[in-house]
């Protein structure tokens, strides 16, 4: 594998042709279009944009377009902050919950020399299925992302609605809002699978398609942002905090995932000879993804907040293990109607909506595909709750723990070289520092030890996550 200061982002990654240029100056005359959002997505996986006149669209395609990476935390250095966007044609979109006339564009970051910028999540992501396909795969994810709708009365913080897992209206007073929402996923080229109410209240769930691992993260960040716009036109709050509410279910980001073989078409995961059609390969990638649950659980789980998701009882998983249909484990082999082996898949239980989805899919992938080069076993699948489990039981099981705070979860990814080497040095290095500066922070405004300050969620972490998740 070459060293990524040996990519030149413009010719590695085939940004933009004369046929391009052309096709996307044909589609801004076309739609009429007069501004394009230029999208970056930064460390924690938040989108930065800027906007640039349709005018500037053909030197923004050629050269890219400059910024101050030094405003942007774990990206560059006062002194050394240049950084250049270069939009990605195949991504060029009119999105209807944008102003009129305004399209949106992803970008890979580059240095001013032209190599890829080693701390880009979006180039990462890239890079690392360029070198899955050159082994002769593609990797397919689909994440199940929940959030809440909220509204804030007498400077108070309720969700929106009365209803529970599967409530219709009037418990479910959110229909116009998600109508409209699925309506412009739709229109951007979201294929739906379910849309429902979760179980808590004002907590919702709206399901779209599996894609290659790229086009996934994509669709998360413009899931996130249709979701969030509409419902702000609504007067509602929508938010993807990983718990927002004590006492009732967070939100997860459950990411099903299998891989193809490149040459054959064929979903390497199924095996229809194999209990629930999962295959031997597909096994050994789960023991991968269990045997390193704790050093990607920083990458997965990024946030303080996320540690008050990762309790008991709520769905959420808490130990290390996996099960078929078992919601209690962390990973979950679906089951499916005789017949449906060939979407046999595994469904990896323990990230969070606010995870880096970029990031997040290049740490499980490298954890999977060691599990599959080293034919890692996993521990026997359990069908028991394991929640309901006696420490003995879990023990005699060989069922570990994961991380109980955002501290314990740094140490883990410092310890985990095939993780941390996965993300690069440069975003290792940096994301340590944000997450360990984040925990401190936290532990100062409480004063309190992590087992006392857990069982609340504390005006901090509403201040500090639930608009910007």
């Amino acid at each position: 594998m070459r060293s990524i200061k040996e990519i030149s982002i413009m010719a590695d990654f085939k940004l933009t042709s004369e046929e391009s240029l052309d096709t996307i100056m044909g589609l801004v005359k076309k739609h009429d279009i007069k501004y394009i959002r230029l999208i970056v997505v930064d460390l924690e996986g938040s989108p930065r944009a800027m906007l640039i006149p349709e005018y500037e669209m053909e030197y923004a395609l050629t050269y890219g377009i400059g910024f101050d990476g030094s405003s942007i935390a774990g990206f560059r250095d006062v002194n050394d902050s240049d950084l250049i966007a270069n939009a990605d044609p195949s991504t060029f979109l009119i999105p209807m919950w944008e102003t009129p006339g305004i399209a949106i564009m992803f970008s890979y970051i580059s240095v001013p020399g032209g190599e890829l910028f080693e701390g880009d999540p979006r180039g990462l992501l890239k890079r690392t299925i360029l070198d899955l396909e050159n082994e002769g795969f593609g990797l397919n994810t689909g994440p199940e992302l929940e959030y809440f709708y909220i509204t804030q009365e007498n400077g108070f913080y309720e969700p929106f609605g009365s209803g529970e897992y599967f409530d219709l209206p009037p418990l479910d007073p959110t229909e116009d809002i998600k109508m409209e929402t699925m309506m412009c996923l739709e229109a951007a080229g979201f294929q739906l699978d379910k849309v429902h109410h979760e179980a808590a209240k004002g907590q919702q769930e709206i399901n779209f398609r599996y894609a290659d691992a790229l086009k996934t993260a994509d669709n998360v960040l413009l899931y996130k942002l249709a979701v969030k716009t509409i419902a702000q036109k609504h007067g509602k709050l929508a938010t993807f905090m990983p718990k927002p509410f004590w006492g009732v279910n967070g939100s997860g980001c459950h990411v099903h995932q299998s891989l193809v073989d490149l040459d054959t078409g064929e979903n390497i995961f199924s095996d229809p000879d194999m209990p629930a059609g999962l295959s031997q390969r597909g096994i050994n990638y789960i023991g991968g993804i269990l045997d390193h649950a704790q050093g990607l659980s920083m990458v997965v789980a990024p946030l303080v907040n996320s540690y008050k998701r990762l309790v008991p009882h709520y769905e959420a998983p808490v130990y290390i293990a996996w099960g078929y249909g078992n919601r209690s484990a962390l990973v979950r082999v679906p089951q499916y109607p005789e017949g449906m082996d060939k979407t046999a898949r595994i469904e990896y239980r323990h990230p969070d909506p606010s995870c880096n989805p970029y990031l997040a899919a290049v740490a499980m992938l490298k954890a999977g595909m060691e599990g599959m080069s080293k034919k890692r076993e996993p521990i026997e699948p359990t069908s028991d709750n394991i929640y309901h489990m006696s420490e003995a039981e879990r023990d005699e099981k060989s069922v570990g723990m994961l991380p109980e705070h955002l501290g314990e979860a740094v140490d883990s990814f410092v310890k985990d070289s095939l993780v941390s080497e996965a993300l690069g040095g440069y975003i290792s290095k940096n994301l340590v520092e944000i997450k360990t500066r984040e925990f401190d922070e936290y532990n100062e405004f409480t004063g309190k030890s992590w087992q006392e300050s857990r069982p609340a969620i504390t005006s901090w972490e509403l201040d500090r996550y639930l608009v910007r998740c």
